[in-house]
């Protein structure tokens, strides 16, 4: 259970790892370059199966300024990269999670005779009396 905690707990971490429009603008970077990393990162996460997310793009804006196309590049790059780590999180939680379950039902499962006569529960079983005798 406690690894379950803790891969939630990374899962929520990791989600939270983005690039902020602060950080970008106290890195000296343009409102179109932070608009364009803005739609990219959506863009991106959108791209890598986030059915949460949308597309975004200012075709016009792309293809005519410089700066929101290189923060949409940027924004795609970082938007794939944290659904990918998002994802395999999700996908490590989802098997510890499994394994954990499939534990507990071994551990309910000790009385080896209950599941031997469970497992020929329906089955004509009286010509086994007959290997007892020799």
């Amino acid at each position: 259970m406690k690894k379950i905690i803790a891969l939630i707990t990374l899962v929520l971490l990791l989600s939270a790892c983005g690039t902020t429009d602060s950080t970008l603008k106290e890195q000296g970077k343009s409102d179109a370059y932070v608009l364009g990393f803005h739609d990219g990162r959506h863009s991106g996460m959108k791209e890598e199966g986030n059915n949460f997310e949308h597309y975004i793009r200012d075709e016009q804006r792309f293809n005519e300024n410089a700066d929101y196309r290189s923060g949409w590049l940027a924004g795609e790059a970082e938007g794939k990269k944290l659904q990918d780590q998002a994802t395999m999180a999700g996908n490590v939680a989802a098997g510890t999670y499994s394994g954990y379950q499939v534990g507990k039902e071994v551990d309910k499962q000790t009385d080896y005779d209950k599941i031997a006569r469970d497992a020929v529960k329906g089955v004509d079983t009286s010509n086994m009396d007959k290997l007892e005798k020799n």
